[in-house]
This record gives C-alpha cells, sequence and structure tokens, in this order.
C-alpha cells in the first residue's frame, strides 16, 4: 500500500481483508482521494485540519480543503468542508508522538484508523472508552467520588448563598457534576457486573455444561 494509515468515517463494518481490497482497488484506480470509497465527511474534515496544525511535519494525502478563515478552532461558527479520507506516511517524523495525536483526533472524532503496516482496522473512540472503562476502579471511582462530591457541595453553596441568577448558575453547575458522578458510578457499574457475569458464563464449569 502506499501509505502507513488511512482515516475514515464511513462505512464502519470492514474487517481488515475488506479494508485492504477496498484500498488496494482505490490506488490502482490513481489514489484519488476526492474519489475514494469512503464517504465524506465533516469529521474527517475537522480532523485534517487539527492534524496539520499539531503535526505539521507528517505526508498527508486527503480531498479536505480546510476553511481558510483563520479563527481558533474552538470558537469557529462554520463547519469544515466534508472530506473522505486522510492517508498518512510516518517514515519521516518520531513516530510515537505522531501517532498519538493522529490516535487521539481519530477518537475525537470517532473515525476509524486502519493501520496498514499491521493490517488492523481500529475504533480508536471505542478503544479509549473501553481502556477507561476497565480502569476505572479504583482510581477512576476515587476521582469520580471526588468530582461528584464537589459537586454537591458547590450546588448546596450555590443555593444556600442566595445571590440571584449567580446562585442559580452555580447551583446548576455543581448538580450537574454530581449527578454525572453518579450517572458514571452506575454505568461503570452494570459494566463490571456485565463483565463478571461473561466471565462466569465462560468459565470451565460453563465450558463442561455446554459440552454435555
Amino acid at each position: 500500500m502506499d501509505f502507513d494509515l488511512y482515516i475514515w468515517a464511513s462505512p464502519r463494518d470492514l474487517d481488515p481483508e475488506r479494508a485492504a481490497s477496498l484500498i488496494g482497488g482505490w490506488e490502482q484506480a490513481g489514489g484519488d482521494p476526492a474519489v475514494s470509497p469512503f464517504e465524506p465527511s465533516t469529521d474527517v474534515g475537522w480532523f485534517a485540519r487539527e492534524l496539520r496544525r499539531d503535526e505539521p511535519g507528517l505526508a498527508l494525502t486527503t480531498d479536505a480543503d480546510p476553511n481558510p478563515i483563520r479563527t481558533p478552532i474552538v470558537l469557529s461558527g462554520s463547519d469544515e468542508p466534508p472530506a473522505r479520507v486522510v492517508a498518512i506516511h510516518l517514515a519521516d517524523v518520531a513516530l510515537e508522538d505522531a501517532f498519538d495525536t493522529i490516535f487521539s483526533l481519530a477518537a475525537k472524532y470517532d473515525l476509524i484508523v486502519f493501520d496498514a503496516r499491521a493490517r488492523q482496522v481500529r475504533f480508536p473512540l471505542a478503544e479509549m472508552a473501553a481502556h477507561a472503562s476497565a480502569t476505572f476502579w479504583p482510581g477512576g471511582a476515587i476521582r469520580a467520588a471526588v468530582a461528584g462530591g464537589l459537586g454537591g457541595v458547590v450546588a448546596i453553596g450555590g443555593w444556600l448563598v442566595g445571590i440571584p441568577i449567580v446562585s442559580g448558575v452555580v447551583a446548576l453547575g455543581g448538580g450537574f457534576m454530581f449527578v454525572m458522578a453518579i450517572y458514571t458510578f452506575v454505568h461503570e457499574g452494570r459494566t463490571a457486573l456485565a463483565r463478571r457475569r461473561q466471565g462466569a458464563r465462560s468459565g470451565p464449569g460453563a465450558t463442561h455444561e455446554e459440552s454435555l
């Protein structure tokens, strides 16, 4: 293949063989990014814009046409033009740092990364969510408890101060932190319970029963 990494938004149901076949056929036909076999998405456009800013030394091939407005990304009021694909050479850059940036931005925009070197289709957002869930206990739980407790204190304090408008805003912010902490505990608790049940079903006893 011509590049090391390929990033796109859709289709999302490709295994490594199918992804390699699509990319190979596209490159044999000339490799024009504008006619690549992927769906156009503004998320790919944003990804390309941020990647050019964060890693200017990367060699990118893409149909992304960055918005010429120089407004900071966080303040931008307009979307990036849709793009289909970003293809990247990694040979001439610091691989570890560049790959971390690519992976983080792909997770931010929920994009797919095909690593042609390892023949892997990766889903950065799902992988990062799974890692966060697997490492939630106990460190993440402690941080969530601290954040939730702080949010509860802020909400109560804001309500008791009784300053018009300001108290309401502070109480809402603190209440939001508290509710999100509770939601996190419930979600991670259910996930951990599901993993334990899955492990119990796939254990030696379950395997023996299924073989009878």
